[in-house]
């Protein structure tokens, strides 16, 4: 009875994530980001600590379904203020869109919740080709951080935008 509620419980680990088949491609990412905790003062009621969330998806029929960490291990509400890691994803072979994202976030209390801010965001894509028992490196290059001086709302407007270049000149 035991050795069927492991085995099950084994198999429930792998819903939702993507079978990679029998000879998969191994994705390496690595991950080294702090915490931005630049937005707050010191009189903001947040939360001691900062939770990430982070994982690498294959885009696939215009949803992003999980890739299986190798070894297994937990890639949701990590709370540390630097997310450091070397992990290897199981990807089948073949070319494929892949999807990185990285999600840190302070809780802010208002009223009787702390609702999540997002500090720090990576949502990047790469376009991969992989063999089988290939191995890859992937390394976040995009990086948003959600700071008093460099906001990630796309509404927010450029305190100092760049001089209009002369006509005819390029941009520098």
């Amino acid at each position: 009875m035991l050795l069927s509620l492991l085995a099950l419980g084994a198999a429930c680990a792998d819903l939702g994530t993507v079978d990679p088949g029998p000879d998969p491609a191994r994705v390496r990412v690595l991950v080294d980001l702090a915490e931005d905790r630049s937005l707050f003062t010191p009189f903001d009621d947040t939360t001691p600590y900062t939770s990430w969330d982070w994982g690498l998806y294959l885009a696939q029929d215009g949803r992003n379904v999980p890739l299986r960490p190798q070894p297994p291990q937990s890639l949701k509400e990590i709370r540390t203020p630097r997310l450091v890691r070397d992990t290897v994803f199981l990807v089948p072979p073949g070319a494929h869109t892949l999807r990185l994202i990285v999600q840190a976030s302070v809780g802010v209390r208002s009223g009787w919740t702390y609702w999540p801010i997002t500090t720090v965001l990576v949502d990047q894509t790469y376009e991969v080709d992989l063999k089988p028992g290939e191995e890859t490196t992937l390394r976040p290059t995009q990086v948003r951080s959600n700071s008093r001086h460099n906001l990630v709302s796309p509404t927010a407007r450029r305190r100092n935008p760049p001089p209009t270049p002369a006509p005819g000149k390029p941009r520098a």
